[in-house]
């Protein structure tokens, strides 16, 4: 949903999606958020709680929340990295640890190792590297957040048949750039 990468001061393309942080006193940071961010948040937001699960690690994820969610009304709770599992070499994002009922959770990642040890649970979305600054060219979220309302009309009892379902759309719409 969001992309962060040390300035560089000669390619500063800073924009109404971008926020410049200082990280710490040596590092500045640029945080580049996906076009549709909060439209996807706000849409999404009457229907689902909303769960950041990062694997970075507390301190820095909430720097980049602080500048994302200012009066903290789009997620309800921030996980992080002390919250992944181990699973082969890497930090995976076990939501079954979530103290939730796993048939009415979605991990949305966009890369597919993370949901890895709950693959039905998981919405893979395409990468996104902070260069796209217009919803024309990146609809990911649009696309996400119209599946997400479907998801919710349907009633399903089970959003992991949900996934399934319509995993053709998912793979022709979210997760391919």
């Amino acid at each position: 949903m969001i992309h962060v990468k040390s300035l560089n001061i000669k390619n500063n393309n800073n924009n109404y999606n971008s926020y410049l942080y200082n990280y710490n006193n040596f590092n500045q940071k640029i945080i580049h958020l996906r076009p549709g961010l909060f439209s996807f948040l706000n849409s999404v937001k009457p229907f689902y709680e909303i769960v950041s699960f990062s694997c970075a690690s507390k301190i820095y994820a909430d720097h980049i929340l602080k500048k994302i969610d200012t009066n903290q009304k789009y997620f309800d709770h921030n996980l992080y990295r002390q919250h992944t599992t181990i699973y082969g070499q890497k930090c995976v994002k076990d939501i079954s640890k979530i103290g939730r009922n796993i048939k009415e959770m979605i991990i949305v990642d966009n890369l597919e190792e993370n949901f890895a040890l709950n693959p039905d649970n998981g919405i893979k979305i395409a990468p996104y590297y902070g260069e796209i600054k217009d919803e024309k060219d990146d609809s990911k979220l649009f696309e996400l957040q119209k599946l997400l309302i479907l998801f919710y009309k349907l009633k399903y009892d089970d959003l992991r048949m949900a996934i399934k379902d319509y995993s053709q759309y998912i793979k022709d719409k979210i997760s391919n750039p």
